[in-house]
């Protein structure tokens, strides 16, 4: 059996991958902390669409499974 060869020329050590995302990290913040009332609602709700579409797939799923179930039956 022949070895992946791709491993080895893209892993990277620890300490480089630490100090990659170190760096990341001091550069920019994306969920810093925001005064604007306005961005948090519209975090908020999204965060509440969020759990809506979850629900509806899970229903779909659920309802989708029944129904298998009682063609095979």
């Amino acid at each position: 059996m022949e070895k992946n060869k791709s491993y080895t020329y893209h892993s990277a050590s620890y300490a480089e991958a630490r100090f990659d995302f170190e760096d990341r990290a001091k550069s920019y913040s994306f969920n810093g902390p925001v005064d604007d009332p306005e961005v948090r609602r519209r975090r908020r709700v999204a965060g509440y669409n969020k759990y809506a579409v979850e629900a509806k797939l899970k229903s779909s799923f659920r309802s989708s499974f029944k129904w298998i179930k009682s063609k095979l039956n």
